[in-house]
């Protein structure tokens, strides 16, 4: 993680971009929030070398940090830790300041302007819109051609989280989670939805799910039965377990 954005800081907005997408699809299942963490640190105690090839690069550093707070990445607790404030000083006083101001998240987002693809919060939008009216019509092709059309494959373990969370919001969620799973299965045995992006998106809903828990009692028993649907399919490893 230090490397790609070490290497990134002297190239354009395309290529930062293509390195913050890389940290958002690489998260958690290859880059688990310790491992961003601890790039990030190495980074701050390297910076001033940094700056003296890159002038300005503390900047663009601060620029990577505030961007992985966005994508959710980072928690916004790694900011206020004492060892990270002591590494990164004025970088971290820096992201503060960026996620401090106006419209942060839209901002941030379209840091690196246009870069290769749409911003975050519009693929999250677009998808919430599809599953929203997936969950009306039940038409897993139609919902998997609007997938495929997304052109996001290595953002689907987003989708997967949000697929579960509206279903659980939804007013009969026991049909409604039972047609999030046979989405699923039809987006996997169309090669849309790969097996690495939906343990990506089961792992990330075991982090939420203290949160989701609050709001929806039911959320551990439904994502224990969708965990034991995945692997009675054949979608995830048999072995595959959310530590």
């Amino acid at each position: 993680m230090k490397r790609a954005i070490s290497l990134a800081l002297d190239r354009g907005d395309r290529e930062r971009e293509l390195v913050s997408r890389f940290l958002s699809a690489s998260y958690p299942q290859l880059l688990p929030v310790e491992q961003l963490g601890k790039g990030f640190e190495r980074l701050f105690e390297y910076v001033d070398d940094l700056e003296l090839d890159v002038p300005g690069a503390s900047g663009i550093v601060a620029a990577f940090l505030s961007r992985a707070l966005v994508d959710e990445i980072l928690p916004p607790s790694f900011l206020t830790d004492p060892v990270v404030m002591g590494l990164g000083g004025e970088v971290v006083v820096a992201a503060k300041r960026m996620l401090s101001r106006d419209h942060t998240h839209s901002r941030v987002e379209r840091i690196w302007g246009p870069g290769d693809g749409r911003p975050v919060e519009e693929l999250k939008q677009e998808m919430d819109a599809l599953l929203a009216e997936y969950l009306i019509s039940h038409d897993a092709t139609e919902a998997t051609r609007c997938v495929k059309l997304l052109a996001c494959g290595h953002f689907l373990h987003e989708m997967v989280k949000r697929a579960f969370v509206l279903a659980l919001d939804s007013t009969d969620d026991a049909i409604a989670l039972e047609a999030v799973a046979a989405l699923f299965e039809q987006l996997c045995a169309a090669e849309v939805l790969s097996k690495e992006q939906l343990k990506q998106g089961l792992v990330k809903l075991k982090e939420k799910l203290p949160d989701l828990a609050l709001d929806a009692p039911k959320a551990p028993e439904a994502l224990a039965a969708l965990m034991a649907w995945a692997k009675d399919k054949g979608l995830v490893d048999a072995d595959f377990a959310l530590e």
